[in-house]
């Protein structure tokens, strides 16, 4: 039933981890989200940007070496207006916040709001924005900022509606705006988010809904979401996503759709239903043959058929996972 089980993902571009996966999905209660590559696109634009065209360089020229989505449509918002962009004499990614990075004598952030604080820039008040916001501050002086929205993935309010439907509870965890996030979750129909979120904090937060509502299975894709994924009762990484992410996981969706989550659920309680049908069956076949020879009523052949003959039924009742439709 398990073999059906993880070829019948297969077919789907779901790989399972072996058969524990399956079984472990199969006491889901609640299924957790990141943002951005899991229910967006990850396909990020530069809509705005505040403080001149400076800030845009000085952001590129900073995330040029990134692999983050915002980092890399950032780089693309300055090759397409054909920026030069220098190269820091020093640079460090900070996971969850941003980038800090040091260029002719001048200490240079891009990030979110929690960067600047915790280097004591006065960012004043910002007006909400639908997106996600990079903060950029030069030696100390906040000179503007980048706004950067993203797109959800076709299919990813069917799916969302099909856990609510099947009774499991939706969350999202995401480490940008809080603003965007929100708006992202109202339009796929997500119950619950929290945002602005670090790595470390997304596993206390997952910890959290484990306590509030069982069984957890978390998707995401970034390097970022490794952690969380490894803390999960069941982590689902997107096939599209990080190294880290994929290694990190116990389900794999090849596809990158969200439509893959309640697909992969569908099947790990069809093959945890075909495996109970198979065990009681062969138990009381068996069980009976069994009576029947204590009472001597029982033939050779009967006890050919308890065994050999009940596996193969077994085994023929497997198969009906691998034909079943979606």
């Amino acid at each position: 039933a398990f073999f059906s089980g993880i070829g019948k993902g297969s077919k789907q571009g779901i790989l399972f981890k072996g058969g524990a996966s399956i079984e472990a999905l199969g006491s889901i209660k609640a299924v957790v989200m990141d943002k951005t590559g899991t229910v967006t696109r990850g396909e990020f634009k530069v809509q705005q940007v505040a403080g001149g065209l400076e800030v845009l360089q000085l952001c590129a020229s900073c995330e040029q070496q990134s692999t983050h989505p915002i980092a890399q449509s950032i780089v693309a918002a300055a090759q397409e207006r054909d920026m030069e962009l220098f190269t820091p004499d020093s640079l460090e990614e900070i996971p969850g916040r941003g980038i800090r990075a040091w260029a002719e004598g001048k200490l240079i952030l891009c990030g979110n709001e929690q960067l600047l604080a915790e280097h004591r820039v006065d960012i004043g008040t910002l007006d909400r924005v639908m997106g996600t916001r990079v903060l950029v501050a030069v030696s100390g002086r906040f000179v503007g900022y980048i706004t950067i929205s993203d797109t959800v993935k076709s299919g990813a309010k069917e799916a969302v509606r099909c856990l609510t439907d099947a009774g499991l509870a939706t969350v999202m965890l995401t480490g940008d705006e809080e603003t965007a996030a929100k708006a992202v979750a109202q339009e796929v129909g997500i119950s619950e988010v929290h945002a602005r979120l670090l790595p470390q904090e997304k596993l206390e937060k997952l910890r959290t809904i484990r306590s509030e509502k069982g069984a957890v299975m978390f998707v995401g894709d970034g390097i970022n979401d490794a952690p969380v994924l490894a803390g999960a009762d069941v982590g689902a990484a997107m096939g599209s996503g990080a190294d880290a992410a994929i290694e990190a996981a116990d389900v794999v969706f090849m596809t990158s759709k969200v439509e893959a989550i309640p697909e992969a659920l569908e099947i790990a309680r069809q093959t945890s239903r075909i495996a109970w049908q198979n065990v009681i069956f062969a138990l009381a076949i068996k069980f009976a043959v069994m009576l029947l020879g204590l009472l001597g009523h029982a033939s050779m052949w009967m006890a050919v058929f308890a065994d050999s003959g009940v596996a193969m039924l077994c085994v023929l009742n497997s198969i009906r996972i691998l034909y079943k439709k979606k």
